[in-house]
C-alpha cells in the first residue's frame, strides 16, 4: 500500500510538472496558505506575550516551549489551532510545487537522472520535509491541546521533526535551484550551438 501511495504520488508530482496550470495552482494553494499563516503570525505576539508561533521559530526547543505557555492568552489557543489548520494545507501545497519545478528543472537539465527518478519513484523524497513538517504539527498540536500538563516526549519530538524538516527544505531548495541553472544553462548552450538539441 506504501509502495503503490509512493508511485501515485511520483506520478501526480510527474503530471503537474508538465503542466503550467497545474503548477499554477500549487503555487496559489503554496502563496494563499502562507498568506494566512503570516497575517497570524503578525498579531500573535499580541496575544502570547511577545511571542510568535512555535513553527515560526527555528531555534525552538522543548524548554523554550514551556517557558512560552504560560504566556498564552486564552485568545493565542484558539488562534494557534486556526494557525495549525492552515498549517496542514501549507506543506503539502510547498512541497508539491517545489516537487514538480524539480521534476520540470531535472527532466531539462538532465533528462537521463530524470527517467531514472520517474522509474524509480525518486521525486517523491523532494516532499520529505512535508512529511517532517506534518510530524511537527502533530507533536505541537499535542502539547498544546495538553496544557497545562506538560508533554515533554511530544515537545522533544516536535522540535527535532523541525530541524529534520529545515534540513530537508534547505536541501530540496539549494537542489531545485541547482537543476534550473542547470536546465537554464543547457537551453542556452543549445540556443548558441554549443550543444545539441
Amino acid at each position: 500500500m506504501l509502495k503503490a501511495a509512493v508511485a501515485g504520488t511520483n506520478r501526480f508530482i510527474v503530471r503537474c510538472s508538465e503542466s503550467w496550470w497545474k503548477v499554477l495552482l500549487l503555487f496559489v494553494g503554496f502563496g494563499g496558505s502562507m498568506a494566512g499563516l503570516q497575517m497570524i503570525t503578525a498579531n500573535f505576539p499580541d496575544l502570547s506575550g511577545g511571542y510568535p508561533p512555535f513553527d515560526m521559530q527555528n531555534d525552538l526547543t522543548p524548554a523554550g516551549i514551556y517557558t512560552q505557555l504560560p504566556t498564552y492568552s486564552e485568545q493565542a489557543f484558539s488562534s494557534y489551532y486556526i494557525f495549525q489548520a492552515i498549517d496542514f494545507a501549507f506543506p503539502l501545497f510547498a512541497g508539491l510545487f517545489l516537487a514538480a519545478v524539480f521534476a520540470f528543472g531535472l527532466r531539462h537539465a538532465a533528462p537521463h537522472w530524470y527517467s531514472v527518478a520517474v522509474a524509480r519513484n525518486l521525486l517523491v523524497l523532494i516532499l520529505l520535509a512535508t512529511l517532517f513538517d506534518y510530524l511537527e504539527n502533530l507533536n505541537l498540536l499535542a502539547v498544546v491541546s495538553a496544557w497545562p500538563d506538560q508533554a515533554g516526549t511530544a515537545a522533544q519530538l516536535g522540535v527535532l521533526a523541525k530541524q529534520a524538516k529545515l534540513a530537508c527544505m534547505y536541501t530540496a531548495n539549494g537542489l531545485t535551484a541547482l537543476v534550473l541553472l542547470a536546465a537554464a544553462a543547457r537551453w542556452l548552450g543549445r540556443k548558441a550551438g554549443l550543444l545539441e538539441r
